[in-house]
């Protein structure tokens, strides 16, 4: 179906050579062997500059990923987490205040979009964060990390949870007030329990047409988009955004399973793909 190297896309520094190429909007950063690490941090302080990204070359499915990076110690850190899976890094700037969603397209044509939020609860005036970490966590969608028959997770807390809410003069014990939302990861990995929501009706027309030229120009026919934007209803011509990574195998059941919104049927597009072309 396709007349290129579908395993660009696998490749997360042929990607951003590729999208640079097409002129398309991508996060300023450069890959680095195991070795290279003094010269990665010198490229991220000084050529990049604070907050950054560490991420393994290859898809890693967000695991020893690292966001948010502020210091030359946590990059420190962030680099041997991503070298636990790949030898070869990525250091790339990281878009701070924006949100990150995933679209899917099919065909060239076909796009569907959903917003991915870190974990969190919102506050009914009467419960503590911890209660209400528990009543979420025990919906029927969530399941544990061993349990591969879901798509949203329990929320995790850990250390991060402890210090957001120490930030915002808040504890596990702290009753929120009605409709008061708090977030308990700074990532919004679904691993750590974060939350999907449909928006593909809210994308501004300008961003739609985005995913569907990255995909042309890809040429692939099939393929997950993640795209950081800070407001998704607004052109991407007129805002700090970037596409971040591709993904010719997407995970399609994050648009069959958003937590809010009205779940979109990707797989139905995907077989008629499929029949279009093979049947």
């Amino acid at each position: 179906l396709s007349k290129k190297d579908a395993s660009i896309v696998e490749n997360k520094e042929k990607t951003k050579k590729y999208l640079e190429k097409g002129n398309f909007p991508f996060p300023k950063g450069k890959s680095f062997w195991f070795w290279e690490t003094k010269k990665s941090i010198k490229y991220g302080v000084y050529e990049i500059g604070f907050p950054l990204v560490v991420k393994p070359r290859g898809g890693s499915v967000a695991r020893h990923v690292s966001t948010n990076i502020n210091s030359i110690f946590d990059l420190k850190l962030a680099i041997k987490k991503a070298n636990q899976y790949s030898p070869i890094f990525i250091v790339e700037k990281f878009m701070a205040d924006s949100f990150v969603y995933r679209a899917t397209v099919v065909d060239f044509d076909y796009v569907a979009v959903v917003k991915q939020i870190p974990a969190n609860v919102e506050g009914d005036g009467v419960l503590t964060i911890e209660e209400l970490i528990k009543a979420k966590n025990g919906e029927l969608i969530r399941g544990e990390l061993h349990e591969k028959n879901f798509t949203l997770y329990k929320i995790i807390i850990n250390d991060t949870t402890s210090k957001i809410l120490k930030e915002n003069n808040q504890c596990l014990k702290t009753i929120l007030k009605l409709n008061k939302i708090v977030y308990l990861q700074r990532d919004p990995f679904l691993k750590l329990g974060g939350d999907l929501i449909e928006v593909t009706l809210d994308v501004h027309s300008d961003n739609i047409k985005l995913f569907k030229d990255i995909a042309r120009y890809f040429d692939i026919r099939l393929v997950g988009m993640d795209f950081m934007i800070p407001d998704i209803t607004k052109s991407w011509r007129n805002q700090n955004c970037a596409i971040i990574e591709l993904n010719s195998m997407p995970a399609i059941e994050m648009h069959h399973y958003p937590y809010k919104g009205v779940p979109k049927n990707v797989a139905r597009e995907v077989v008629n793909l499929f029949i279009k072309y093979y049947g």
